[in-house]
């Protein structure tokens, strides 16, 4: 039934006699052929899509090669800034190099020299109350071991809050040992007068080992240096109050042919970055450290003259005091290598100093480790403190952490048969 509809539906609207002649039969090929000139001429949709896809494909190589082209420039940028930096770097420091052999090579200054001082040698140390019953160890050291004719002054420096209690110290030594130690106490403020500054101002709170605005490390090493201007001798010797003389000794033992002498060995772990910050604060060249070799160390002979030169140095550098400078530059430095880099770096090491293994202390004999570890007590100093090693000096390194009577009973003795 559906398909007679469809039938009769179809010839109702599709009837033979309504169909019109065309008249000649369609040329299919040219009909093919004008299909597609039209196509050609107006884009079809899939055209119009592969040109776009093009575009975003020209475009993505363009962006490519922009930003390939943008990395690269900033590469050279960078690369270029790099070797500037570089180049810069090696000119400043042959540029400061050159300062410090200039200033070396500078007339030495007139300091004149009190006539009543008839030693030829002085000792320096930066004293803390709490240091004292080391202090009286190390006397008992000096008085039996150290030529004192040959000691022209005991310069002892103390901060503000332990001036007091330290100058009552030295007057009780003094009446004890009748005066054989040429002491002269000072306040650090008064060869350091900066130190006041910082005392009153924020900037000594956060500045390291300046605790509480005592009398801190960088402070101590400091006003070492700042000693070569109250001495009235050519060498002085840096103490610490953890140093006893171990050996006899005088001023020719440790000056000889005009040339103090000084330590020399391979750099450590614990004491590397004072070799480096020390590169820092005076810009040296690193060849300086390529030899991983050390000068000096605890204690410390220097060469006032050469001091004066190092301070010049600082200043031109950094255009202000240079006791200054080195309390903001709080980089790990200390004060003898500062002195013997820049000595170095200036070309004037030989001029004032000869170096070995043991010039001036003991670089082996105690190596147990620090005093105050577990099992310290049960140590033996003997051969560390006998009188026939090599060094005259000894650091006891540990000793100030220790009570009054834990070093007088282990160390005393050895020293207790010079005391009067």
């Amino acid at each position: 039934m559906q398909n007679r509809m469809r039938k009769s539906s179809s010839e109702t609207r599709f009837g033979i006699d309504e169909l019109v002649d065309l008249g000649e039969p369609i040329d299919k090929l040219n009909c093919t052929q004008n299909l597609r000139s039209i196509f050609h001429r107006v884009p079809s949709l899939g055209t119009i899509g592969l040109h776009r896809l093009e575009s975003i494909n020209k475009l993505t190589k363009d962006k490519n090669k922009y930003f390939f082209y943008l990395f690269l420039a900033i590469l050279l940028i960078v690369i270029g800034a790099l070797m500037a930096r570089v180049a810069y770097k090696r000119n400043r420091e042959s540029m400061h190099t050159n300062l410090a052999r200039e200033v070396a090579s500078m007339g030495d200054p007139f300091v004149a020299t009190p006539e009543h001082y008839q030693g030829k040698i002085s000792f320096v140390q930066a004293l803390q109350a709490k240091d004292l019953s080391a202090f009286d160890v190390q006397l008992l050291s000096l008085k039996k071991n150290f030529k004192l004719s040959d000691l022209a002054m005991f310069l002892i420096i103390a901060s503000p809050e332990d001036i007091k209690e330290v100058r009552r110290h030295i007057q009780e030594i003094n009446s004890k040992f009748s005066n054989i130690f040429p002491f002269h106490v000072v306040e650090a403020t008064t060869i350091v007068p900066e130190l006041y500054f910082l005392t009153k101002h924020s900037e000594a709170e956060v500045a390291p080992y300046y605790k509480e605005h005592k009398f801190g490390y960088i402070t101590r090493m400091i006003v070492k240096l700042a000693a070569a201007e109250s001495v009235p001798t050519e060498f002085y010797l840096a103490l610490d109050a953890d140093v006893v003389c171990v050996r006899p000794t005088s001023f020719n033992s440790l000056v000889q042919k005009g040339r103090a002498a000084v330590n020399k060995g391979k750099m450590s772990f614990d004491t590397h970055y004072q070799w480096k910050g020390a590169k820092h604060v005076l810009d040296a060249p690193p060849s300086l450290l390529a030899d991983e070799t050390a000068y000096g160390g605890v204690p410390s002979l220097y060469h006032r003259i050469a001091v004066h030169k190092l301070k010049t140095y600082l200043e031109i550098v950094y255009q202000q005091p240079w006791r200054y400078s080195l309390l903001r530059y709080l980089f790990g430095w200390s004060d003898y290598s500062l002195y013997y880099t820049f000595l170095r770096m200036a070309n004037a090491f030989e001029k004032y100093h000869s170096a070995s293994a043991d010039g001036v202390f003991r670089a082996k004999g105690i190596s147990e480790g620090m005093i105050g570890t577990k099992g310290w007590e049960k140590w033996d100093y003997t051969s560390a403190l006998s009188p026939s090693g090599l060094g005259s000096f000894v650091h006891l390194n540990g000793l100030l952490d220790l009570s009054e009577d834990e070093i007088n009973a282990k160390f005393r003795p050895f020293f207790v048969g010079s005391e009067s």
